[in-house]
């Protein structure tokens, strides 16, 4: 058994959740937790679009940083402290009035580093329309100024 459940990897994306507000309001749904991948759908709403309907680059970043984070937490075995050093989007085609999926694989987790790759889909096709290359800090835990000062 792993780290996360469906229900609560759910929880971290809710209020409440580790994430922050703005993590929040994206609305995500956990969809898929396995050692191997994490998978989270971003519904398609008005508040994540451009005049046009298409989905905003911003919100897809949000969301595959917030997965990497859930997938890198799923292969340590905890809800570690991390911190982004860098996150390289190449977005291949729009999502226009669409569900977006990111599945998210933590390809080398180390001591002090890890790196995973995201894979972004709109609901339905097999067809990428992102993809991400993720690197980040794991910091110590009580990582000071990293923390949330409600952090449980």
């Amino acid at each position: 058994m792993g780290f996360f459940t469906l229900e609560t990897a759910q929880a971290q994306l809710a209020p409440g959740g580790d994430f922050g507000p703005w993590i929040w309001a994206l609305a995500l749904k956990a969809e898929h937790v396995s050692a191997d991948q994490v998978r989270l759908r971003l519904p398609y709403s008005d508040d994540v679009a451009r005049p046009g309907g298409v989905v905003i680059g911003q919100a897809m970043m949000a969301m595959a940083d917030t997965v990497m984070v859930l997938a890198i937490c799923e292969k340590l075995g905890r809800f570690a402290t991390l911190a982004t050093i860098s996150l390289t989007t190449n977005f291949l085609r729009a999502a226009v009035r669409q569900d977006v999926i990111a599945v998210a694989r933590a390809v080398k987790v180390g001591r002090t580093t890890a790196f995973g790759e995201v894979d972004l889909f709109v609901d339905g096709s097999d067809d990428p329309i992102a993809q991400v290359l993720a690197t980040f800090a794991v910091l110590p835990d009580g990582a000071g100024a990293f923390n949330r000062t409600d952090q449980r």
